[in-house]
């Protein structure tokens, strides 16, 4: 069996993964020798040793690098082919996004005028907060109160079954309006800054309610049960049409209902809402151009496996750094995950803490 450009790769970003976790092994035995779990001494530590990583990125990106060069002196038709249809991938999506924007009416393209001159909050990592880190039995982030106290206390239930059931930790994220209007970068964010789940088996879902969109984002060990398909049918078959029929608590109680029967292979929830929009004409070249999308994205997704675009980009492949969370210290590896006197506390429950997960970039975005 011939080895192939894609398989070099594989084995290159498997050999630097394992010397990462290695590198993490030791950085958590020298932390546990030294006694430090706050403080400037376990900062110096996990910087010296976010250092070391990024030294073994860059060298990962020189080795890598190298390889591309060799493939393409070695296979000048292939190196061709791989940069042409990428060309060709980028021309499609312009013409489609310009289709789009040419078959939408003026009102449609236009920004809404707004009278309200209320302060308005875009929630980003950094000032989103988070419940389970107070009580280990609050998933949920609504600090827009978009959501009703009784749909809030029905999501918690579910996801702490969840938790207790299959060790998913879930942070559900419910607001008006998200920085820069990118849920799905919010969604990564908070689920690295805060290392969100056990062995990696995390799960995000960021929904900016007047932004009218939703991100649903598994860790990297959950995405093998919970896929990009899977999520995008998540999203359409509960969250969209009750969006559109302006019931955001019907949406998020039967989407994380979903989520669980999913998971533990139970029979999908039925959805009923009192309305639901019907697609028109001026819907048609908007749905259209979304099916071109999704075939053309899915197209070159099966390409990548001859031409490896993907893996070159910011080094997808590799483990996220597990040194560093924004704030300068790692948070992961001595956390519980389910709750206890550990980790952050306060207001008299007892605060949870996340167990050092990590995102890859799996799930999907939909919009209403």
């Amino acid at each position: 069996m011939m080895i192939t450009y894609a398989d070099n790769l594989k084995m290159l970003t498997d050999r630097y993964n394992y010397t990462i976790r290695q590198l993490k092994h030791s950085y958590l035995q020298e932390k546990h020798q030294m006694g430090m779990f706050e403080g400037m001494g376990s900062s110096n530590l996990a910087e010296r040793y976010s250092n070391r990583y990024n030294q073994l990125t860059a060298s990962y990106r020189q080795e890598a690098q190298q390889m591309l060069n060799l493939q393409q002196r070695a296979n000048p038709a292939w190196a061709k082919w791989r940069k042409l249809w990428v060309w060709c991938f980028v021309a499609g999506v312009l013409l489609a996004v310009t289709c789009c924007q040419c078959a939408l009416p003026a009102s449609e393209t236009q920004a809404p005028v707004t009278n309200n001159t209320e302060s308005v909050t875009y929630w980003n990592a950094e000032n989103i907060p988070i419940p389970f880190l107070k009580d280990s039995t609050q998933y949920v982030s609504n600090p827009d109160h978009v959501l009703s106290p009784l749909a809030v206390q029905r999501m918690n239930g579910t996801l702490l079954e969840l938790d207790k059931k299959l060790g998913v930790q879930s942070v559900v994220i419910v607001v008006n309006h998200i920085e820069n209007d990118d849920p799905f970068r919010m969604a990564q964010d908070v689920g690295n800054r805060y290392g969100v789940g056990i062995n990696n088996r995390g799960l995000m879902v960021v929904v900016g309610y007047e932004d009218r969109s939703i991100n649903i984002s598994p860790g990297r060990s959950l995405e093998a049960d919970l896929t990009d398909v899977e999520c995008h049918r998540l999203e359409q078959r509960f969250v969209v049409p009750a969006m559109k029929a302006q019931q955001p608590d019907t949406a998020m109680i039967y989407l994380t209902e979903g989520i669980y029967a999913l998971l533990l292979k139970k029979p999908m929830p039925t959805l009923t809402v009192t309305e639901q929009e019907d697609i028109s004409a001026e819907d048609l070249p908007v749905l259209l151009t979304m099916a071109f999308l999704t075939a053309w994205g899915l197209f070159f997704v099966r390409l990548n496996r001859k031409y490896v675009w993907l893996a070159a980009l910011n080094n997808i492949g590799l483990i996220a750094n597990p040194f560093h969370n924004g704030s300068g210290f790692y948070m992961g590896g001595f956390g519980g995950g389910h709750g206890g006197s550990d980790g952050f506390s306060g207001g008299g429950f007892s605060g949870g803490s996340f167990g050092g997960g990590s995102f890859g970039g799996g799930g999907a975005t939909s919009r209403w």
